[in-house]
């Protein structure tokens, strides 16, 4: 059986969301991969947040935090992991934050501890496609006979242009979108798992790489039972 990575989703471990506080607690309690929500400002300030209030592409950093508002920039928690084993997945929110993330990695030197997901459409044409976990879409369709084929373009397509893998809703995921994504060398990620130890022991089963999960340190104690009763 295949022993998936865990991805500390931000907000994990009972901690803010998208805070350097998430991150730190996430990997205490044993998470290989962070992640975290990228926007930027209107001065190209990488910072973390899901959603789009008040509108930060419109503001600079400075005004977005003048009134003592807390946004945390992406390169404090960045910093804070350089040279360490964990690697991230930024889950870019818009096409806008791409070349300000790229940038900021390109001055810390950490592209080997970086994955991106989310709107990644800027980073596939960019020499960075092989940092990026596709997002994968929704299955629509006609026949259950076509869902191999779809899966098969969704490899083909990853493929030809570089991606290390595919992003999937746990509920999306199949034994079959694993064994041909494995079978072309295609890493799988699945998003977000509840906690319960029948669904772990199903998807670790399916072959996942990694799962993104709120509950970092009972799916780390899972996967230890599972090892230990191997």
């Amino acid at each position: 059986m295949n022993y998936p990575l865990i991805i500390a989703h931000t907000g994990g471990e009972n901690t803010p969301y998208n805070t350097l506080l998430s991150a730190q607690a996430g990997r205490r309690a044993g998470a290989e991969l962070l992640e975290v929500d990228v926007r930027v400002t209107k001065d190209l300030v990488c910072i973390l947040s899901h959603d789009e209030e008040p509108g930060f592409s419109q503001y600079t950093y400075e005004e977005l935090t003048r009134n003592g508002r807390r946004l945390e920039r992406l390169d404090t928690v960045l910093k804070a992991f350089k040279g360490d084993s964990v690697q991230f997945n930024l889950d870019l929110k818009t096409t806008f934050s791409a070349d300000p993330a790229i940038a900021l990695i390109h001055s810390l030197d950490m592209w080997e501890q970086i994955y991106f997901t989310g709107d990644t459409q800027a980073i596939e044409s960019s020499p960075y496609a092989n940092r990026v976990v596709k997002n994968v879409p929704e299955y629509d369709g006609v026949a259950d006979g076509d869902y191999e084929q779809w899966v098969q373009q969704l490899c083909a397509q990853a493929t030809e242009r570089g991606f290390a893998g595919l992003n999937v809703h746990y509920e999306a995921c199949t034994p079959t979108l694993t064994r041909l994504a494995h079978a072309s060398d295609i890493i799988i990620w699945i998003y977000t798992l509840p906690c319960q130890e029948e669904l772990f022991a199903l998807y670790a089963g399916m072959g996942v790489d990694a799962i993104s999960v709120f509950e970092v340190t009972e799916f780390v104690s899972m996967r230890q039972l599972s090892l230990q009763h191997e």
